[in-house]
């Protein structure tokens, strides 16, 4: 009896662990990757070997520090795995050329141990800047004393031995993070195990808060314990708004994901840790924003079932991914490791002109010789791009080849000065439908951009269109005057049919009357497709005050708009204000309903495209900025009181259909590209990741050129409508017929 009832127990405990197993392998089974990667791991024209291995010395575990100059960078590291400290190089040309200075550092440094971390930090109290170096341990005779460090006042030109912090910080590794916090001190972080031994045990994350700029640090607090988790490695960074920290973990079980936890108090209580995307799980990580707001956070990649398994990647993505369980947009493989797992403490740097500095220790090549600290560079737009041409490749329209067809549709009519005006759509039926203010007419197309048929007359005055797309209707809409209209069609643009419409100004009061909403030499207008706001129709537009009119003398108070109806266009509302001495604009949404508003300025001898967001369907635009990627004319030179050219040009935009790629929010841009200079060269730019980078342009005309207006069919065709010039500029209206093959296939210019 006694005897039957231990081998039911047994055989329970066998059935249970049994269970596990099959419910381990089955969750592993489904982590699968669910974001592509790019491979620039093979590239060694972007590599820097700051400390080569040899068949005896093992370099290892780095960690970086670019500093505000730009153009001085440290690099420290440990000889051996977890090895030694003691090495040190240092660069004065951001990276690209290493010196050694392990002889001017301080002899005890030798003696420190196990993956050194730099930082340079403030003292409040009194504004003197250090920086640190802190290792994991040092030994005096048989004990080991945790947390040695050294310190420089100079920039690093000379450095000292300062005391280690002591018992309280037993780690297994030293600081992997420092963050600063709201009050100009400084949180670090580290972990070690629960008995505080140097291996072996539960993992635990502690922070510690430093006031006078590393000099003293408070007692350790714990922040991170999960049963049936090892936690390590901690990489904490600030929100986009400042408002919140997040900390990933390395999960050292390595049986799921790397974890994630938030603070929105600057670090005093902390969420509870919950997966990362199946992208980020990996080990030690570290990362930096982009200039466009991205994250890209480098590691050792332990995912499930990942292609780069074992290898040094990168995950980029924003920080809403990480809130809202999003995926994130892609990985990079950054350098492939000869010795497994063997690899990945990273430093990342960024430098000014958004280069990317990664660094890590790895196998470089499979030799006989041991680990390298090696730094591989690389732009986001250079792996932007890279993921583009994947994504086309590996879409439906990859069922066609590369094609451009181009052709005159406008020229100068009599008693016409130009054939200025140009607008772009696709029709209900697939026609394809070219507007010329001008002329006062239209040109249709029904082979997809081949041919053309002869102008069709459009009614009197239209100040711009917008496709409804709910109903089909085209609407051509005219703000101007006292009783404003539009002109519907419900027939593919054949027939017109004139009807009423009111305007209801902005809080300003503008929008209306002596002060009207202009929209006539805006993009065209789109209906939206995402969120609540869905089925709203919307255009840019400006607003001219005091007298409604282009008068240079109030360029400065020139503002631009958005027009919107959600009632198919009988009642159109004037948005708030989106910047000063702004002009002509174009706007898109993006499949998160959020919409994307690209203006030119009139008076910015900087060149650059005006940017602003609406949350809200166009209500109101926030987070204005300037383009890093977009420039502009700036001739014609009309502003009399400026000194430098700034006059900018209309642009055209659309964004692609979804179905065409495999890329979610594939933009495109044209414009003249000669910066500050004159209106030549229609070229167009792609971005395929919303608007964050444009990493792709082509030419399409290097003549004469000015505005113009985008369009795509959902096959992937796309119009180009522009103002050109054959004998001088704005005599013709131009198209050009193209796909995403032609303009990705395109040499740089």
């Amino acid at each position: 009896m006694h005897l039957s009832s231990g081998l039911t127990r047994s055989a329970g405990k066998v059935l249970f662990l049994s269970v596990i197993c099959t419910l381990s392998s089955y969750l592993q089974a489904q982590e699968q990757p669910d974001i592509p990667t790019v491979d620039i791991s093979q590239e060694s024209e972007r590599h820097t070997i700051i400390a080569r291995g040899t068949r005896d010395i093992y370099q290892g575990h780095p960690t970086t520090l670019l500093l505000p100059d730009g153009q001085t960078m440290y690099a420290v590291w440990s000889t051996g795995h977890g090895g030694p400290a003691g090495a040190m190089a240092v660069s004065h040309d951001a990276g690209n050329s290493w010196s050694r200075m392990d002889n001017s550092l301080p002899p005890g440094f030798r003696n420190h141990q196990n993956c050194p971390s730099i930082y340079r930090m403030m003292d409040m109290t009194t504004g003197k800047i250090r920086l640190w170096v802190f290792s994991a341990y040092k030994k005096v005779g048989e004990e080991r004393v945790p947390m040695p460090r050294i310190m420089s006042e100079d920039g690093g030109r000379s450095w000292k031995e300062m005391p280690p912090l002591g018992k309280k910080f037993k780690c297994v590794m030293t600081f992997s993070s420092v963050v600063r916090l709201r009050d100009g001190n400084y949180m670090g972080f580290f972990h070690r195990t629960e008995s505080g031994a140097a291996d072996g045990g539960k993992l635990l994350v502690l922070k510690s808060v430093t006031t006078d700029g590393g000099m003293n640090w408070s007692d350790p607090e714990i922040i991170g314990d999960v049963d049936g988790k090892a936690l390590c490695e901690p990489f904490v960074f600030r929100s986009p708004d400042n408002r919140e920290l997040c900390c990933i973990m390395r999960e050292n079980f390595h049986q799921g994901r790397s974890q994630m936890m938030f603070s929105s108090d600057e670090g005093e209580r902390w969420s509870d840790p919950v997966n990362t995307p199946w992208g980020l799980t990996g080990d030690r990580h570290y990362g930096l924003y982009t200039k466009d707001g991205r994250l890209v956070i480098a590691f050792r990649d332990k995912a499930k079932n990942s292609e780069t398994y074992n290898h040094f990647v990168a995950w980029t993505g924003r920080y809403e991914d990480l809130k809202t369980g999003g995926k994130g947009e892609y990985r990079i493989k950054l350098l492939h490791s000869y010795a497994g797992g063997d690899c990945g403490y990273p430093g990342m740097e960024i430098r000014s002109d958004g280069t990317i500095l990664a660094t890590t220790y790895i196998k470089y090549r499979p030799d006989n010789n041991k680990h390298s600290v090696v730094t591989t560079r690389f732009r986001i737009e250079e792996t932007d791009k890279m993921l583009a041409l994947q994504l086309v490749q590996n879409s439906k329209s990859t069922e066609k080849e590369p094609f451009f067809y181009g052709e005159t549709l406008f020229r100068t009519e009599p008693g016409n000065k130009s054939a200025r005006g140009v607008h772009m759509i696709v029709a209900p039926n697939g026609d394809a439908l070219a507007f010329n203010r001008s002329s006062k007419a239209l040109r249709r197309s029904r082979d997809k951009g081949r041919t053309w048929l002869q102008q069709e007359a459009l009614p009197d005055a239209y100040s711009n269109i917008v496709q409804d797309d709910r109903t089909g209707s085209i609407l051509l809409v005219n703000t101007e005057g006292e009783t404003p209209f539009l002109y519907r069609s419900s027939d593919n643009g054949h027939s017109w049919h004139k009807e009423s419409i009111s305007i209801r100004p902005n809080v300003m009061g503008h929008g209306t009357g002596k002060v009207p909403v202009s929209i006539n030499s805006m993009e065209t207008g789109i209906t939206l497709k995402y969120g609540e706001h869905r089925g709203r129709l919307i255009i840019a537009g400006r607003v001219q005050p005091p007298e409604g009119n282009n008068g240079q003398d109030f360029w400065m108070y020139n503002y631009n708009v958005a027009l919107f109806s959600d009632d198919g266009g009988k009642t159109w509302q004037v948005s708030d204000g989106i910047m000063t001495g702004t002009g002509e604009a174009a706007l898109a949404e993006l499949s998160d309903g959020r919409i994307y508003y690209n203006s030119r300025s009139h008076m910015s001898v900087d060149n650059r495209r005006r940017i602003a967001w609406s949350h809200n369907g166009g209500e109101r635009f926030v987070d204005w900025c300037v383009s890093d990627d977009l420039y502009e004319i700036g001739e014609p030179f009309y502003y009399r009181d400026g000194t430098r050219p700034s006059y900018g040009c209309r642009a055209g935009m659309v964004r692609i259909p979804d179905g065409i790629t495999d890329a979610g929010d594939v933009l495109l841009y044209s414009a003249p590209d000669w910066p500050g200079g004159w209106r030549y060269q229609m070229t167009v730019r792609a971005s395929f990741n919303g608007a964050q980078t444009w990493p792709v342009k082509r030419l399409a005309d290097q003549g004469p050129s000015a505005y113009s207006s985008l369009a795509a069919d959902q096959e992937g065709n796309i119009y180009l409508l522009y103002e050109g010039g054959e004998h001088k500029l704005y005599d013709v209206a131009k198209v050009a017929v193209f796909n995403l093959q032609w303009l990705l296939e395109g040499p740089a210019y």
